[in-house]
C-alpha cells in the first residue's frame, strides 16, 4: 500500500504487519464475488438466455389464450389454443421453479406415466375444434337439436392413438423392436383407412359403426388435460433429486424428510430401452439410475426424467467445477 493510499480517508486503518489488509474488498467486490454469476460468465451467458426464451414463451401462451378466448365472442370457443396456452405456462412455471430451486447445482424430478399421455387428450380437443368447421363434420337433427358428429375416419384414427399410447406406456417393448411394432400399427391402420376396409371389418363383427359427436370428444380432451396438467406441472415436482459439487439430495416427499448423499463417488446411469415412450411422446425422457457410495450400494431409480441428456451433461459440469475446486 502507497503512502498516498494510506492517507486517504476512504482507506480503513491498518496496523503494519495486520494480515486483515489482504480480506479488504469494496463493497462493490464483495457483492459481485458473491453472485455465481459473477464468478462463471459462462454462467450469466445461460441464464441470460433463459430469460429470453421465457419471455418469449410468455408471449406466445398469452397470444394463444387471448385467441382462443376471443373465439368465443364469435359463436365458438376454440378450446385447443387455451390447451396449448395453459401447457406453457405450466412449462414456464416448471422451468422457474427448477432454476431457482437449483442454486449452485441441478435439480430434476420423475415424473408419472401420465406424462406421456398427451396425444390422447390433444387429439380429444383438436377433433372437438375440427368438427366445428363446415364441410367436415356431419350434422344430425336429434329431438329439435343438431348434432355435430366427427367423421368415422377421424374417429378411427383417434382410437388407434389411444391403443399406441395406452399399449406402449404399459408394456416396455425394448430397442428397435418398439419402433418396429409402433410403425406397423400405424401402418396398417392407415392402409386399412385408404382402402375403406374397416368398414367391412365392423361389418364382420357385427355391424359396428363409429360415431362419436364434438361434445363427446371435448368432454374427453378436458377429462383427460385437467389431470395430465396438474400432475406433471403440480404433483410430479414434489419427488426430486438435487446435485451439489458436495452432497445428493434425494426429497421423496415435500415436507416428509430428505435423503443425503455424499456425490463423490456417485454412479449415474441412463436407461432409456423403451423408445416409443422415452423418444417419441417423452421427448427425449429416460430413466435415470443412481448408485450412491455406501455400504449396501444401494441403486436409486427415478424413472421419467426430461431431458435426461441435458440433465447428465449439468452433473458433468457440476463433477468438473468440483474437481477444479479441489486443486
Amino acid at each position: 500500500m502507497s503512502e498516498e493510499d494510506a492517507n486517504s480517508p476512504l482507506t480503513p486503518a491498518v496496523k503494519p504487519g495486520d494480515t486483515r489488509e489482504a480480506n479488504i474488498l469494496s463493497e462493490p467486490a464483495i457483492r459481485q464475488s458473491g453472485t455465481p454469476e459473477a464468478k462463471d460468465p459462462e454462467l450469466a451467458k445461460q441464464a441470460k438466455l433463459g430469460m429470453s426464451k421465457s419471455l418469449w414463451l410468455g408471449i406466445v401462451a398469452t397470444i394463444l389464450l387471448i385467441v382462443s378466448v376471443g373465439s368465443a365472442f364469435f359463436g365458438y370457443f376454440v378450446i385447443t389454443p387455451f390447451a396449448a396456452g395453459l401447457t406453457l405456462l405450466g412449462t414456464l412455471w416448471y422451468v422457474s421453479i427448477r432454476r431457482r430451486s437449483s442454486s449452485d447445482g441441478v435439480i430434476f424430478y420423475s415424473h408419472s406415466q401420465i406424462l406421456y399421455y398427451w396425444p390422447i387428450w390433444v387429439g380429444a380437443l383438436v377433433i372437438s375444434d375440427l368438427t366445428e368447421i363446415p364441410g367436415i363434420a356431419t350434422r344430425v337433427d336429434i329431438a329439435d337439436a343438431e348434432i355435430m358428429f366427427a367423421p368415422a375416419q377421424m374417429a378411427l384414427f383417434h382410437l388407434i392413438v389411444v391403443a399406441v399410447v395406452v399399449f406402449f406406456t404399459s408394456v416396455n417393448i425394448r430397442g428397435v423392436w418398439a419402433v418396429v411394432f409402433a410403425v406397423t400399427l400405424l401402418a396398417i391402420g392407415l392402409t386399412f383407412s385408404v382402402l375403406n376396409w374397416w368398414a367391412e371389418v365392423f361389418q364382420y363383427l357385427g355391424g359396428l359403426s363409429l360415431h362419436a359427436d364434438q361434445g363427446f370428444y371435448r368432454v374427453m380432451g378436458v377429462v383427460l388435460f385437467v389431470p395430465w396438467l396438474l400432475v406433471v406441472f403440480v404433483f410430479d415436482i414434489r419427488r426430486f433429486f438435487h446435485f451439489l459439487p458436495t452432497q445428493v439430495t434425494m426429497v421423496n416427499e415435500i415436507g416428509e424428510g430428505e435423503k443425503n448423499y455424499d456425490s463423490i463417488g456417485v454412479v449415474t446411469e441412463k436407461k432409456r430401452d423403451n423408445f416409443m415412450q422415452h423418444m417419441a411422446l417423452g421427448f427425449g425422457s429416460g430413466d435415470l439410475i443412481l448408485t450412491p457410495k455406501v455400504a449396501d450400494r444401494e441403486v436409486i431409480i427415478f424413472p421419467n426424467v426430461l431431458r435426461i441428456n441435458r440433465v447428465l451433461d449439468q452433473i458433468q459440469e457440476i463433477r468438473e467445477k468440483r474437481g477444479r475446486n479441489l486443486l
